[in-house]
């Protein structure tokens, strides 16, 4: 059986002579442990790719422009680049057009909410370089467990949800967690759960969120 070929978003990073692109290894990883080939996006034409690949993976970074929310900058601490928002805005209508699975982590969870018009609360506290518990709902829960605790990497949060999105995962101040929609192959979590997968890297001991990369190749 082939393998489902899953295209990563990247980060762009300014080197001497050129940009490049980058992201961490941990993704292809975690696709590769349950049978999927990760690919790194190089930047090109949206369209080719959604009909090439079988699946898309909105991976972390930085942060999203409130203008693609409807906001001015009121956060000093926001980290954006423009044009990684305009190629993933493409990349994403691409794969969803084509009814092909996405799955958003940490900034992609909170791209997929702004790209089917949600919005962002700039700046919350308390979420950054920690670790906490949540409470999922539904399938999500039967995967990773109800009550479970997870990473946090972020410092914006979801406001206000799509409305063609469901969140099934929240955290003790009840913020946002994972969203997923109704019909479509459409899965973000908040969290970094390349990061908790046994024997690729393990900040939470003893879980397990595999899961959510075998539930992306299944959907391919």
């Amino acid at each position: 059986m082939k393998a489902p070929l899953i295209l990563i978003s990247s980060g762009r990073f300014m080197d001497t002579l050129s940009m490049s692109r980058r992201q961490s290894e941990l993704y292809a990883a975690c696709l590769s442990a349950v049978g999927g080939a990760g690919v790194l996006y190089s930047g090109t034409s949206a369209a080719p790719l959604a009909t090439r690949c079988d699946g898309l993976l909105l991976a972390g970074g930085g942060d999203i422009h409130p203008a693609r929310y409807g906001q001015t900058c009121i956060c000093d601490r926001l980290s954006i680049d423009l044009v990684r928002d305009t190629e993933e805005q493409a990349l994403f209508d691409a794969f969803f057009a084509r009814g092909k699975p996405v799955l958003g982590i940490c900034r992609g969870m909170q791209a997929i909410n702004v790209f089917l018009g949600g919005t962002l609360l700039q700046h919350a506290g308390d979420h950054a370089n920690c670790c906490h518990t949540i409470r999922c709902t539904g399938w999500l829960a039967e995967q990773i467990g109800e009550n479970t605790v997870v990473n946090s990497y972020h410092h914006q949060i979801v406001d206000r949800i799509a409305n063609t999105l469901t969140a099934v995962a929240h955290a003790p101040d009840k913020s946002v967690e994972a969203l997923v929609h109704p019909s479509a192959a459409l899965l973000g979590v908040q969290w970094h759960p390349e990061r908790m997968v046994p024997s690729v890297c393990e900040d939470v001991a003893e879980v397990n969120h595999l899961p959510l990369f075998s539930w992306l190749c299944a959907h391919c």
